[in-house]
């Protein structure tokens, strides 16, 4: 079980963590512009676990540890959390927990083994509808080594292994099939639009800040 926490988080604490998040938000909205299609040449497994080390603090791996934790505060807060403001600091902690062994599995571990793509590339040269389909689809598809389209076991897969994983440490975690289903069904909707932004936000940021 966790520990109860004995009072209201100091305002040092909060503060730290108000400047955390903006400080993340900054780098999101910094983000250099992703590859596009044309750019694509295959990673070697040394390249693989770079892009891991990269994703593991970016600002979506926050963002995304964030909203998981809120969810499961909002939908399924368990006895074993402390209450208010401190319980969803241990969700949060938990979240960022599975998100890091998400991007190892996702990122690192599977497209090694199954000599897979874990990067997304945008495709600016199509019309606006036809990049949004392909933004989102991106979450199924993904690129082998060689340069085909194949289905991204690597996402789905790693999600999977992440929270039956999770079903281990989490205190008061719920396990089975279900968990691990709706671990799949949060990565590939927040994966989805998380492309949205990477393909979308470097044309609005060119337009409305200049950057």
């Amino acid at each position: 079980m966790l520990p109860a926490y004995p009072g209201p988080w100091p305002a040092a604490t909060v503060d730290n963590l108000r400047r955390m998040a903006m400080e993340q938000i900054n780098r999101a909205i910094m983000t250099p512009v992703g590859p596009g299609v044309s750019q694509w040449t295959p990673l070697t497994s040394r390249q693989k676990f770079h892009t891991f080390l990269v994703s593991t603090y970016a600002p979506q791996t926050f963002i995304s540890a964030g909203l998981e934790a809120i969810r499961a505060k909002t939908l399924s807060d368990n006895s074993a959390y402390a209450r208010s403001l401190p319980g969803l600091g241990q969700h949060f902690g938990v979240a960022l927990a599975t998100n890091e062994t998400d991007i190892f599995f996702q990122k690192f571990l599977l497209p090694v083994a199954l000599r897979q793509d874990p990067r997304y590339f945008r495709n600016p040269d199509l019309p606006t509808f036809k990049r949004a389909v392909y933004s989102v689809s991106r979450v199924v598809i993904t690129r082998t080594d060689k340069g085909h389209n194949t289905f991204n076991a690597s996402l789905v897969l790693g999600a999977a292994a992440s929270q039956a994983i999770a079903d281990i440490y989490v205190p008061g975690a719920q396990q089975g099939v279900w968990p691990i289903g709706r671990r799949i069904a949060f990565d590939l909707a927040i994966d989805s639009g998380f492309n949205l932004f990477h393909e979308f936000w470097p044309d609005l940021r060119r337009k409305f800040l200049h950057r």
